[in-house]
């Protein structure tokens, strides 16, 4: 086997970035980051949408029920949802059954900023599929949900 350190510009590497899983899922989340971009707006991010959607579904949830509902780690999550307060879109209140907790809410400015952008998400979500064709898209993504923990892979 060659020493990376000898090798020549040009040789061959024993990585394949156009196979490797990892290298193709950042593309695939830069292209899908700017699908989202172009169809949605700069001004949320895909990560804040998720956090709207997941308090509407959730009215009152806590930190914990959100990070188990979107995926976004606690310190991120805990981030994002000052500047969302700030912005007038979530509100924060003591836990009535927990004086220790908080309980989060869509305000009625984020209820609107997310009734307003909603179909331009769902628009997003088509045109990241697009490429595939129509039959491989429910594996795709089940595939996905496997990967992350959310479904068992058939047997």
């Amino acid at each position: 086997m060659t020493n990376k350190v000898d090798q020549q510009p040009g040789e061959a590497t024993q990585l394949d970035l156009l196979r490797a899983p990892g290298h193709l899922l950042r593309r695939n989340h830069q292209r899908s980051q700017d699908i989202f971009s172009k169809l949605v707006g700069e001004d949320i991010t895909r990560q804040q949408i998720a956090l709207l959607i997941a308090l509407s579904e959730r009215p009152g949830a806590s930190q914990n029920e959100l990070v188990g509902a979107t995926g976004i780690d606690k310190s991120t999550l805990k981030e994002m949802l000052g500047r969302m307060i700030k912005r007038g879109w979530v509100s924060r209140e003591r836990d009535p059954r927990d004086n220790r907790a908080w309980t989060m809410h869509v305000t009625p400015d984020g209820a609107a900023l997310l009734a307003e952008r909603i179909d331009r998400v769902v628009d997003a979500q088509r045109e990241i599929l697009a490429p595939l064709p129509e039959h491989m898209r429910g594996d795709f993504i089940r595939a996905l949900r496997i990967l992350i923990g959310l479904e068992r892979p058939p047997t």
